[in-house]
This record gives structure tokens, sequence and C-alpha cells, in this order.
């Protein structure tokens, strides 16, 4: 007969331990590349909220070159008295002056705390400076409370926790389209993002983009080719993420400078790939992230894709594929054979 349950087989946990436990219970997958984008809105929404009350006239976003990302208003800043509150427990109408403070889903800061290693606090309220440092959401720098020397306002720094989100990186493209989106709903000149650190140019850097420690290094090959309508310069970058995981392969294609993830360009990756690793056909690449430029200078506008169809385009791109792969693999032999061990183990 089954034990008798009884309360104290209750598990009482705090706003971090239970956050922590089950993220997705508060923000969603974790493992998606999206995670680091909903965690990064549960900070906005909160600076958001002080503009639709009126009390705040601009939020700028600034995204580093190392993950960490800042987000600044000018609103009225959080009472130190009322800081710790904040950030470590759910929020409990009325904080500020009757204000709830809450993310897009109610959970707000307690759970982009919990979940960002460190999470930076720096805020100004009537005269007074306000720091705190969290990681995991443990304090590690406490509460220091000095006289101000600006505005008020909060600035917030943090980097989503590598223990939580498989991938930190913040989407760029889906991170300027919500943006935008929230800056239509805004007055004019509320909202406002960037990003630092050098740009990166070449196929190599994009795919380094997605694939921060690839398995072996990215793979790359770039060379002219000759089909029907002339000379067309091909170039392949592949990589593999260090980690086993069940991800559909993510391919960007480029024709002539256009987006173009559809074609014979693409179709000739996925076979090069496939004839590398010796799969069947419509064996998905599960952890590939690989990026194709090909470039036919005589190619028309709206053209592209048509005479790419009929240049022998395909074959073009399976040899530099090809090429790319087998020279990867005299530089990397171990993680060629720990790639083919995992095609083989599905």
């Amino acid at each position: 007969m089954a034990s008798e349950y009884t309360a104290d087989m209750i598990q009482v946990l705090t706003v971090r331990e239970a956050v922590r436990k089950r993220p997705g219970m508060y923000i969603g997958p974790t493992d998606d590349d999206m995670a680091p984008l909903r965690l990064l809105l549960e900070v906005v929404a909160n600076a958001i909220e002080q503009i639709q009350l009126g009390r705040c006239t601009r939020v700028d976003v600034r995204v580093e070159a190392d993950d960490f990302v800042t987000v600044v208003d000018d609103g009225p800043g959080i009472p130190a008295d009322l800081l710790v509150e904040l950030l470590e427990h759910p929020p409990k109408p009325p904080t500020v002056g009757g204000q709830v403070h809450r993310g897009l889903d109610g959970n707000g800061l307690p759970v982009a705390n919990a979940l960002s290693d460190p999470f930076e606090v720096d805020t100004v309220h009537a005269g007074e400076q306000a720091t705190m440092t969290y990681a995991g959401g443990l304090q590690r720098v406490p509460l220091h409370v000095s006289a101000a020397s600006r505005p008020s306002g909060t600035r917030i720094r943090f980097r989503p926790d590598p223990q939580i989100f498989p991938r930190t990186r913040l989407p760029r493209v889906e991170l300027t389209q919500r943006l935008e989106d929230l800056a239509y709903l805004l007055p004019a000149m509320a909202l406002s993002w960037s990003f630092a650190g050098e740009r990166a140019t070449g196929l190599v850097e994009r795919v380094r983009l997605e694939v921060r420690e690839p398995l072996g290094d990215v793979a790359h090959h770039q060379g002219e080719y000759a089909t029907d309508d002339g000379p067309a310069v091909v170039e392949v970058a592949l990589a593999w993420r260090t980690e086993q995981c069940a991800q559909p392969a993510q391919i960007l294609g480029f024709a002539n400078l256009l987006r173009s993830e559809d074609g014979p360009h693409v179709i000739g990756l996925r076979v090069g790939v496939r004839n590398f690793l010796k799969l069947r056909p419509g064996r998905d690449l599960e952890g590939l992230v690989a990026a194709v430029a090909v470039l036919q200078p005589d190619a028309r506008y709206r053209q592209t894709m048509i005479r790419l169809a009929n240049t022998g385009m395909s074959s073009a791109v399976k040899e530099a594929t090809t090429t790319a792969l087998q020279r990867w693999a005299e530089r990397f032999p171990e993680a060629a054979d720990m790639l083919r061990r995992r095609v083989k183990a599905r």
C-alpha cells in the first residue's frame, strides 16, 4: 500500500530555485535559439512599462560582442530599499508608486535575474544610487547605496547563464524584428537598440556566429567553377556543434548576394555533405550549420534562380562542399571520426 502523502513531503522552493529548476515554465524552451531573446524581453518589458505609465521617455538596448546585453532607461529608478525584493521575489502590487513591475508574461526581473550570470543593476532614485550584482540569482556583490551624481534611471547589464542556455547569443534578426514591432507601438524615439563589436566578414565568420565552438573548426572552400553560362564563384562554410543535438540542419543560401535558401546551390551542399558522411538521401543533417554563396556575374535581375537551375550549379557546389570537408577531415581527423560515429549511432 502506498505511503500516505503528508505536508512534510511538500518541497517549498524559493523563486530562484523554482526558476532554475524548471526555466521552461517561465520563459519557454531554453535549448532553442530564441531563448536568450525571450530572456531579454523580460528585462525590456519592465522598462517599457515605465514608458506606458508616462514615467520614462527612452529605453536603449545595447548588445555586446561577448553576449552581454545592457538595457538603460531614464525612468524614476528603483528605491534602494525595494531593490532586493524586486530582484529576488515575485512582483507584489503595489511596488513603486502603485506600479507593478512585471515582464511580458508577468515574470519580469526575478526570472531574468535567476537565469543570468551576471546580472548587474545600477539605479538612481530620489538622489540615491543603488548597485547590486547577482550570478544565477545569488548575490555576488551586495547592495551598495551612495549619493547620486546623475539623473534618475536604471541600467541593467546581464548575460544569459551558460549553465541554463546552451546558446547565449541573441539572434540578431529576430531581435531587430521584435524591437521594431515594439517601436511602432511606442512613442517616437522611445526605443533604440544597437550592436557592438567589430563587423565580421566572410561566410566562415557568419557560420561562427551561430556555432561559437564548432566541432574541430569551420570547414571552408572558395573556388571558381565552369558552368554552361561561364565561370561562377562558389564559397561554402560548414560546421557542426560540439555537443550532440537533434537540431535540424541550418543552411543559409545566397545567390548573387540575394538571400535564397532554396535552390540548386543548397541542394548541392546537402548532397556533398551526404556523400562525405555516406548518408542515404532524405536523411536530415542534424547539428549542421552551413552557408553557401554563389556568384555568377552575368545573371540578370529576377533570373538568378532560373539561370542557376540550368547551369549545373548544384554539381559545382557539391564539388566545393566535398573539397571543404575533405580538407577539414585532414586537419581535424579526430573531429571527423567523432562526427562519423554520431551519424552511425542515429
